[in-house]
């Protein structure tokens, strides 16, 4: 068991987030980002040192191997909601193209989830959609250019001034909604709507880097999840491609600042 911060001796310490993972290469990319975005957290590799955790400390988030989350229908899941009466967002770690593994998840109650290998931009995205952030760090200038679409208050606070790693999410940020917009349109064309619900959860991690969540989250959940008809399904990607269109134009304006 490791964590990054000291833990203090008064019970119900407040710690970021705790991770349950046995899979030590992972521990190692998920523990990296975390620090980058001086983010604090503890690491666990079993159920029931978990419990003991969430027991003993505060934590915002809880960030789980699919696993270990699975094991016993869930019991896990069950025993932070019914028994430690905790209702914190709980996201699964899950493999690569798992998605029957991501739906059993959902159904379940898991809050979110990202696959393996872990991506900086992807950690950074749940870290925005379920991690409330207390400060409000200023960036210099740029933090006086106004947009329509974008927020960057959580960049901004995540990256503490640093204008190069700014720029490495924002490029980051425009590479893949580019590649995310194309394959959302492509599986509308090609009516595979596997493919359509499968990007569209896909994006939901990506959009909120640049502060989409309260834009698009829930048109995207929608394509995700609803029983849309054929034109309800168009609408709906064309309403997130025009918007992500938007942002795109503004996170360059943004680079360019």
């Amino acid at each position: 068991m490791t964590a990054n911060r000291e833990k203090d001796k008064v019970t119900h310490t407040s710690i970021d987030v705790l991770i349950i993972c046995r899979e030590v290469a992972a521990q190692k990319e998920l523990t990296s980002c975390l620090s980058e975005f001086d983010v604090s957290f503890k690491v666990v590799t079993s159920e029931n040192t978990a419990l003991l955790n969430l027991n003993d400390c505060i934590f915002k988030l809880v960030m789980a191997d699919v696993e270990i989350l699975e094991s016993g229908e869930f019991n896990l899941l069950h025993q932070i909601r019914q028994n430690l009466l905790l209702n914190i967002p709980i996201v699964a770690i899950l493999p690569h193209h798992a998605e029957a593994l991501q739906a059993k998840c959902f159904n379940a109650g898991i809050s979110g989830c990202f696959t393996r290998p872990i991506s900086k931009i992807e950690v950074m995205g749940i870290l925005t959609q379920f991690l409330s952030k207390e400060t409000d760090l200023i960036n210099g200038d740029r933090r006086k250019i106004k947009f329509e679409i974008i927020d960057l208050t959580y960049l901004k606070e995540v990256s503490m001034g640093d204008a190069g790693f700014e720029q490495e999410m924002a490029t980051k940020f425009i590479a893949i909604i580019v590649d995310d917009l194309e394959a959302l349109n492509e599986a509308l064309a090609a009516s595979n709507y596997k493919q359509l619900r499968r990007v569209a959860h896909q994006m939901l991690t990506t959009i909120s880097v640049m502060g989409l969540g309260s834009k698009i989250s829930s048109n995207l959940r929608s394509i995700e999840f609803d029983d849309l008809s054929e034109e309800q399904l168009s609408q709906q990607v064309q309403l997130v491609t025009a918007i992500c269109t938007k942002a795109k134009e503004e996170v360059l304006t943004f680079l360019k600042a």
